[in-house]
């Protein structure tokens, strides 16, 4: 989707040299961007800040791969144009919020062009903010915080600590090995039932009578695939008129979603046609105490907040808003009953407090509303889906159509988190507009692709057409109490 500003169109005094190194920093700034998770409109919004700062015109073309930056000149100038590949993407929201700092800084003048690309390319070379080790340890957490807050026993929690911390270390070693996205999810879905399976096995043939619901492992591991998901950002990006990049991030998050889909169903069919006894009853269910699923909601959002890379300070806002997205989800399910419309309750209350925060707190405001929401991904539904559909197909008694409306039902709880987080934030977006005129214009800008355009705009009475010989002003059918007023 292309975006344009123009703050100080024919800028004559601006030498080649500076313009070249200003598209080239904007270019670089928006690939940064999109690379570390941030929304099209926060990219856009980034470089035409920086771009109005240095009285530049310029187009953007924004897509999930490639960023292209164009300054036309005029007819006798050649245009500069700018085009970087998107190489990789993965949530680090330490590196985005270090670059809003940066353009923030860029648009003060308290840095120059040069000290600009020192620091982005000092942003760009740093390390991670987190060791490997202890991320998959806190993803191992958030597996536990999911079990105890669907009700699971203490056992339920180690059990679901251990294998989500397998499913993750199992996932990043493929990653490395530059494996697809879909294999990896179907081989992290696959190794947390091959665990539940073993669970229930040990279970049969020890005759164990501690309570355990295997099922809480797969739905653990489930959530913790889910959560790297784009569905956010690309909700975010439709609503605000990149369809481009909002399809490209959508189909990246289904294709993600049926991995972990065939990975589950895979094994599942394994032990049911191993005739493995008892296999993984599902249930759906919560802990009793409202307190105690705040809690955990707010664990499970930190722990994941450490997952994404988010900074130290950023991760006491990531429980507030975890538990404040799971109070509105209890709400929701008071005043509607309905799973979907409760989650995309809180979805949005989330959304809400985080683009009034955002600046004020100096982090991103769609990497607090994504960590935020993770509590209430449908991974135990979508597994009772599944179990559903499977067991039919084995002839087991169970109806498919049970199965298929679960299912159905999981996707709609998804949608539903991805628009109402987008959503909150739309709704808060007139009371987050920067201070500074290039910055508000700027921001605005990068909003206006989703606007709604009305088949015809009318001029005001105090502004006729500049051109006299208007068919209008001659036209002697017109209605006299349209004079003064012109169709645009």
């Amino acid at each position: 989707m292309e975006t344009t500003l123009a703050l100080n169109p024919g800028n004559s005094d601006m030498a080649t040299r500076q313009a070249r190194r200003v598209v080239d920093l904007v270019t670089r700034v928006s690939v940064m961007a999109i690379s570390v998770g941030g929304s099209v409109s926060e990219a856009i919004a980034m470089a035409l800040r920086i771009t109005a700062t240095y009285g530049v015109t310029v187009h953007i073309d924004i897509t999930n791969t490639s960023v292209i930056v164009t300054q036309h000149r005029g007819l006798e100038e050649d245009p500069i144009t700018a085009l970087r590949v998107v190489r990789s993407r993965s949530n680090d929201y330490q590196r985005l919020g270090e670059l809003q700092l940066l353009v923030d800084d860029i648009c003060a003048r308290t840095v120059g062009l040069e000290e600009a690309a020192d620091r982005l390319a000092a942003i760009t070379r740093s390390p991670r903010l987190y060791r490997q080790w202890f991320v998959t340890l806190n993803v191992g957490l958030m597996g536990a915080g999911l079990s105890t807050l669907f009700g699971g026993a203490p056992m339920d929690g180690v059990l679901s600590f251990f294998s989500t911390c397998i499913v993750d270390a199992t996932v990043q070693a493929m990653a490395r090995r530059r494996i697809t996205n879909f294999f990896t999810q179907a081989a992290g879905a696959g190794i947390a039932t091959a665990f539940a399976l073993l669970v229930m096995v040990y279970m049969a043939a020890s005759h164990h009578t501690i309570p355990l619901s295997p099922s809480l492992i797969v739905a653990s591991g489930m959530v913790s695939l889910l959560a790297g998901g784009s569905f956010v950002a690309a909700s975010q990006d439709a609503l605000d008129g990149y369809v481009v990049t909002s399809s490209g991030r959508f189909l990246e998050g289904f294709v993600q979603t049926g991995g972990i889909i065939l990975g589950v169903i895979t094994v599942m069919w394994v032990g049911l046609r191993l005739g493995v006894p008892g296999y993984i009853s599902p249930s759906l269910g919560f802990s009793t105490d409202p307190i105690l699923q705040m809690v955990c909601a707010a664990v499970i959002a930190v722990t994941f907040g450490i997952s994404s890379h988010a900074g130290y300070r950023t991760l006491a806002i990531c429980a507030v808003l975890g538990a404040a997205a799971w109070g509105g989800y209890i709400i929701g399910m008071q005043l509607t009953g309905s799973v979907s419309a409760a989650s995309g309750l809180g979805a949005m209350v989330a959304g809400i407090i985080a683009a009034l925060g955002a600046r004020r707190w100096r982090v991103p405001q769609l990497g607090l509303v994504t960590i935020a929401i993770v509590p209430l991904m449908p991974g135990v539904m979508m597994y009772r889906a599944l179990y559903m559909i499977v067991n039919a197909q084995n002839g087991t008694g169970v109806a498919t159509g049970d199965g298929w409306t679960l299912f159905l039902e999981a996707l709609l709880v998804g949608v539903a988190l991805a628009v109402g987080g987008s959503f909150g934030a739309l709704i808060a977006r007139p009371f987050t507009l920067p201070k500074d005129l290039r910055s508000r214009l700027a921001t605005l800008a990068s909003w206006g692709a989703g606007q709604a355009v009305p088949r015809e705009r009318r001029r005001r009475r105090s502004q006729p057409p500049a051109d006299p010989h208007h068919p209008a002003l001659n036209n002697p059918d017109n209605d006299p109490s349209m004079t003064g007023t012109w169709a645009r």
